[in-house]
């Protein structure tokens, strides 16, 4: 048994929720909000597969005759039963007064005080079963870092790169350099989300590693905190390098 401990109390409220990764996805998918928190939600859904770490664009439905809120959060569990599909959201959003108005909007709607948002016993508890996954069943992969997505006889891996809006802050553009570009240094603009994080993604050959940088406003170099490691390049300075 693993012991978390939990600041905000979580309610059973089964809304409505239309959702879509932020980046590659046009279509929204629909699915039943559960286990709602200041922190987050449970969410279900059919035929759809979840990537864990994804980012996800939600918009939730209010009771009575309210328009809906939109919100942004992280894909932090997991699981699959058949067609039934469950995940675990952690909200995320560059704008923080904006998320917590649309979560207040959303208990407000529901007829919950605001107190009792919060946990009454500063050691509230919650109990949750964990299941050993056999090492070699493993995919490590950053929360807040790459997204790998290997096809089935994995010679190729769709990367998703991703400079969180705290590196990038108030950059106009972000373009990727690397080896799988030429280092080219304006051939692949990134995708600027609405949470302020900019993301692209590239088919890579599996079998090697690949060095890179992010070049943002034409003029300042970052590498990616979450890179699998880092290679000092004949300028002396450091190159990230991702892994597949």
């Amino acid at each position: 048994m693993l012991e978390t401990k939990r600041k905000f109390r979580r309610f059973d409220l089964p809304l409505g929720v239309k959702f879509k990764p932020t980046y590659g996805a046009k279509d929204y998918f629909t699915g039943v909000a559960t286990n709602l928190s200041c922190e987050g939600l449970g969410l279900n859904a059919d035929d759809f597969k979840f990537i864990m770490y994804e980012n996800l664009e939600l918009i939730i439905g209010l009771p009575g005759s309210e328009g809906p809120v939109s919100l942004f959060g992280d894909i932090l569990w997991k699981r699959q039963s058949g067609k039934r599909c469950s995940a675990g959201i952690e909200f995320r959003m560059k704008d923080k007064s904006m998320q917590e108005d649309a979560i207040g909007k959303i208990f407000s709607c529901s007829n919950i005080p605001v107190h009792d948002m919060y946990s009454i016993d500063p050691d509230y508890i919650i109990y949750k079963e964990t299941k050993k996954i056999p090492e070699k069943h493993i995919e490590v992969t950053n929360k807040l870092g790459f997204i790998k997505q290997y096809n089935k006889d994995r010679t190729k891996c769709k990367v998703t790169f991703r400079l969180l809006w705290e590196t990038a802050k108030n950059s106009q553009t972000v373009t990727i350099a690397g080896d799988f570009n030429n280092w080219e240094l304006y051939k692949s603009p990134m995708t600027r989300l609405q949470n302020g994080d900019f993301v692209i993604t590239f088919d890579l050959d599996c079998g090697r590693s690949y060095r890179f940088r992010y070049l943002i406003d034409g003029h300042r170099w970052e590498n990616d905190l979450y890179a699998d490691r880092f290679v000092r390049n004949d300028y002396g300075f450091k190159d990230s390098v991702v892994i597949v």
